[in-house]
């Protein structure tokens, strides 16, 4: 093994040594890394992908490929599912733990429910529910968040999914007024019940400080709270552009639908794809758990991916 070393003498006679491996480790662009490239999407798109976002649970497990391919289907679509686990709430929290540590909330570590009102949030209904993001209300929302239907004796339930990235893109490019004005309106988001009041503030757009690229999409209409950080004078521009944005969110050609079955564990980046639920009957227990941003983009870094 060879050590490649790079000098550099500058005025003064001073002479530094540089490692080639640092010096890529830090380029500029980050050139050295595998970029991979966001796929934007809607239900037309993802019927015509040959190879679906899916990683069987023996390759995920016992194989770095396997979890580098996960990480990189999160990246390129925003959504992954690891298929063949084992269908019970252990299995859920191995799968996710591959990933990274799990994230601990109100709602607990983890989670395994039915529709009994547990906790007083509509998703332990049986209701359904539109497409949103989750933890809206965190100053940092979760990174990711996983699905495990474990069991379901009844009709419904099917999973919903928006590229919410696709919908805000769509935006920028139709209507840019109201893209503006969702990057730069600050509102709040708010979780209250009997043992916690948790309540943020954030714009529903998020864009990269030196990209202009997407970054995060906060849209959660059931925790939204009163508009009390928004000026009077900029209340109605507000409300027009929220509408623009959910009307193109709800569009029926941007809509996938999944029927979830035990042993398919679905992860969904929470900053960028949307989820939501069809109504249901019958018994209908689900697994999962939230898994901190910071830390799978991590597990990217460590896989020299980036795309940002």
């Amino acid at each position: 093994m060879f050590l490649i070393l790079i000098r550099k003498k500058w005025p003064g006679s001073h002479l530094t040594s540089y490692n080639i491996d640092w010096l890529l480790e830090n380029a500029y662009h980050d050139q050295h890394r595998d970029r991979v490239e966001r796929v934007l999407w809607n239900k037309a798109f993802m019927s015509a992908v040959e190879e679906q976002p899916m990683v069987p649970f023996k390759e995920f497990m016992q194989s770095e490929t396997g979890l580098k391919n996960h990480v990189k289907n999160l990246m390129t679509y925003g959504f992954s599912v690891v298929t063949e686990a084992p269908a019970d709430h252990q299995g859920t929290l191995t799968v996710s733990q591959r990933l990274t540590f799990i994230q601990p909330t109100l709602f607990g570590p983890s989670w395994s429910f039915t529709s009994d009102l547990a906790f007083g949030d509509t998703a332990f209904t049986s209701l359904g529910l539109g497409a949103h993001t989750d933890t809206t209300y965190f100053t940092a929302p979760s990174g990711i968040q996983v699905f495990h239907v474990l069991e379901h004796q009844g009709t419904g339930g099917e999973t919903l999914l928006v590229d919410g990235f696709f919908a805000a893109e769509t935006l920028r490019r139709e209507n840019p007024t109201a893209f503006k004005c969702l990057t730069e309106t600050v509102v709040a988001h708010e979780f209250y019940d009997s043992e916690h009041q948790v309540r943020s503030l954030g714009t529903v757009l998020s864009l990269h400080p030196t990209t202009s690229k997407l970054v995060n999409i906060r849209f959660n209409p059931y925790d939204r709270s009163p508009l009390h950080t928004v000026p009077p004078d900029q209340i109605k521009q507000f409300y027009k552009s929220y509408a623009a944005l959910t009307k193109e969110i709800r569009k029926t050609e941007n809509e996938v639908w999944l029927k979830l079955k035990p042993g398919m564990v679905l992860f969904v980046d929470n900053w960028r794809v949307m989820h939501g639920r069809s109504a249901f009957t019958g018994l209908r227990r689900v697994s999962g758990c939230y898994l901190p941003r910071d830390d799978w983009f991590g597990k990217a870094r460590l896989f020299g991916l980036q795309n940002l």
